[in-house]
């Protein structure tokens, strides 16, 4: 199509009829595309405007590309947080955990900043993003009334007339039992621990509401794992 100067009562004169130059969209970038396609011989506004709008999309494509970027060592770095955090566990390193739950909450954030970003660049790009979920998934809470209870002398009916090596057994039997129960104790609440973990990771930590409901419940299960730990 050949570009044209539009004549004195503002019509454009085309092969396939007349293109109403006073009647065109409201924004001022809308009407410099309208008048193009049109066929009008752009201005030096006009391509001011379409010169930054080329520049304003191709700064949107580039945040996309560099939060999908995120997104990638997120989910790398995610997985490798977590297998450490299973071995600290394993070994009980206490003063190692709190820095790898740092080290989540960090990546969390990092992905939430990103994702704001790249709402921000889809609406540019006029790409419709993905609406949060209406209903928050439910994050599963751990209590110390939760946990294996650790038995105590007061379990055992006492006999009168029991031997005191029959006492000393039964106290030896119960010692063991409680050993065991710490045990199961430590490792349940770990468990959970790791649990909350893959699924934030496995979430790629996109779900934000999740993931900050998600690592609240990892704080209070340490505190809860610490405390089984002084238990002996």
């Amino acid at each position: 199509m050949t570009l044209l100067e539009p004549g004195t009562d503002g019509q454009l004169a085309l092969q396939d009829g007349f293109v109403d130059l006073f009647d065109l969209a409201g924004d001022p970038l809308d009407a410099a595309v309208a008048r193009l396609q049109a066929g009008v011989k752009p201005t030096a506004e006009d391509i001011a405007l379409l010169t930054e709008a080329a520049r304003t999309a191709q700064r949107a494509f580039g945040e996309v590309g560099a939060a999908n970027d995120v997104l990638d060592d997120a989910s790398d770095l995610g997985e490798d947080l977590t297998t450490a955090l299973a071995e600290a566990l394993r070994r009980r390193a206490r003063a190692e955990v709190p820095a790898l739950l740092g080290a989540l909450r960090a990546q969390a954030a990092r992905v939430e900043r990103s994702e704001a970003v790249r709402t921000i660049a889809n609406r540019i790009l006029g790409n419709g993003g993905s609406d949060e979920p209406a209903a928050l998934d439910s994050v599963p809470a751990l209590t110390a009334d939760l946990l294996p209870r650790v038995p105590s002398v007061y379990d055992d009916d006492e006999q009168p007339d029991a031997s005191l090596a029959d006492l000393w057994q039964r106290q030896e039997r119960l010692e063991r039992v409680q050993v065991r129960v710490r045990t199961e104790r430590v490792e349940h609440v770990a468990a959970h621990l790791v649990a909350l973990a893959e699924r934030i990771v496995d979430r790629a930590f996109l779900d934000a509401r999740f993931t900050r409901a998600a690592l609240e419940e990892m704080d209070r299960a340490h505190a809860l794992w610490c405390a089984c730990l002084d238990e002996g």
